[in-house]
């Protein structure tokens, strides 16, 4: 069973009554205490936010409410993807092929697979994606470049092969009597090395995670190809603890797949055929480094300097904490602010042109304790729409010569192609800060 939501949605379907909804949220608040970026709205909570639970009536499964994460949650039999509000449900293969390149611009979390989709991809089940994609990434360097290393071995033989363990020949073959029987260590150079195990061990955890035929089959080859190489447990440390030589560096990329299918906010880890996963990420952090990231990338001949998230102390008692998206300083020695915010514009809502009222103080703080008179607020606009913008001015304070202009504008993030989305948001970017 599958079901598919837009951020902040709830679902037209109930839970299956066989469902362990208490095991499922276990299962979530363990992924939300091992997540791995900060959220400062919700860091002292130790409950998951990612799905709210409302009760549906007798002899009925709760329904799902959606938070402000996106990906997807698999747990005993049920799939359930969360995709971005920018699309609809009927877009779900359009939605994760545009957040998988957007990931690809994250700075605060290391992301494998930002060359999964084109252009022309449509990721219709992104689970079943990331597994075929280590399945063809894991068994093309199998078969291309097949990892061997020197293994330590000790084995007890009637020959002497490699050293001598002389303290553990005494102890356990002279003082038994078996003169004959050495104690040899030597180090072979094995197919069956700690690499091996680990892509092994992932391997079969997606076999048991897969629905499709199409996906385990390809896993499945890659178990032949393993074959002789033992089913032993592997963590995310092992991964960690590998040293490849600079001539099985393509083998790095396959060690941050397993790195990523081994983590504990992904999947748990007390077997290889436990069938629960997911992947889920804050939409808004997404936003802001993809907005950041392409901004650095394409902007940074245009200003002195970028500086992203941008920390510092809100007062001189050090108390509050003020944190930028984005800080650039222009050649002139201009201070510009840029904030983003994950939100939809009613821009003709009302005169404020859909700009809440805190973002407004907000950004006003910003401005004073940076010393800056332009500040600007970047929101995502819907596919299809034409950007706008709106701006708001602030009397200048005694110790400012001139007012604060605070401007809104929404930039492209959705398009047919990622030139065109690049294009399109560089084109705005530029028309919005330098001219």
């Amino acid at each position: 069973m599958k079901i598919t939501l837009v951020e902040h949605q709830k679902a037209d379907v109930t839970l299956p009554l066989t469902v362990d909804v208490p095991a499922l949220q276990n299962y979530l608040d363990e992924v939300w205490q091992s997540r791995l970026w900060e959220d400062p709205s919700q860091e002292a909570s130790l409950k998951q936010p990612f799905l709210s639970f409302e009760y549906a009536g007798p002899n009925l499964g709760p329904r799902i409410r959606a938070g402000k994460y996106v990906g997807f949650i698999q747990f005993q039999g049920i799939t359930i993807e969360i995709i971005p509000k920018l699309f609809n449900v009927e877009q779900a293969g359009l939605a994760f092929q545009h957040v998988l390149w957007w990931l690809s611009y994250a700075q605060s979390f290391k992301f494998p697979f930002t060359k999964l989709s084109s252009d022309s991809d449509s990721i219709e089940d992104l689970p079943e994606a990331f597994f075929q994609y280590f399945a063809y990434t894991a068994e093309t360097l199998i078969q291309e470049q097949p990892y061997h290393q020197y293994e330590s071995v000790t084995e007890r033989m009637p020959y002497l092969r490699g050293r001598l363990d002389t303290l553990g020949y005494i102890r356990s073959s002279v003082s038994q009597g078996n003169w004959q029987e050495l104690v040899c260590e030597y180090e072979p150079f094995a197919f069956d090395n700690r690499l091996n195990q680990i892509i092994k061990f992932v391997t079969r955890k997606l076999v048991g995670l897969s629905k499709r035929l199409q996906t385990r089959q390809p896993l499945e080859r890659l178990l032949f190809h393993l074959d002789e190489v033992a089913d032993v447990p592997v963590s995310r440390e092992d991964c960690d603890r590998m040293a490849l030589h600079r001539f099985y560096e393509g083998y790095e990329h396959c060690l941050d797949l397993c790195r990523f299918f081994l983590s504990d906010r992904y999947s748990n880890q007390t077997a290889s055929t436990e069938q629960q996963f997911c992947f889920l990420v804050p939409m808004d952090r997404v936003f802001e480094e993809f907005v950041t990231g392409v901004m650095k990338e394409k902007l940074a001949s245009q200003f002195s300097s970028i500086d992203l998230q941008k920390a510092g102390k809100l007062t001189q008692e050090g108390v509050f904490i003020i944190k930028n998206d984005a800080l650039l300083m222009t050649h002139e020695g201009e201070v510009i602010i840029i904030d983003t915010k994950y939100k939809v514009r009613s821009v003709e809502a009302d005169a404020k042109a859909g700009i809440s009222q805190t973002d407004l103080y907000q950004m006003i703080s910003y401005a004073l304790r940076r010393g800056s008179r332009r500040v600007f607020l970047v929101y995502p606009s819907l596919p299809g729409q034409t950007p706008s913008s709106h701006t708001f001015t602030v009397a200048a304070p005694t110790f400012m010569q001139e007012p604060i202009v605070i401007t809104a504008r929404d930039v492209p993030i959705t398009g047919f192609t990622k030139q065109e989305i690049l294009c399109g948001l560089e084109q705005e970017l530029l028309e919005l800060l330098v001219t």
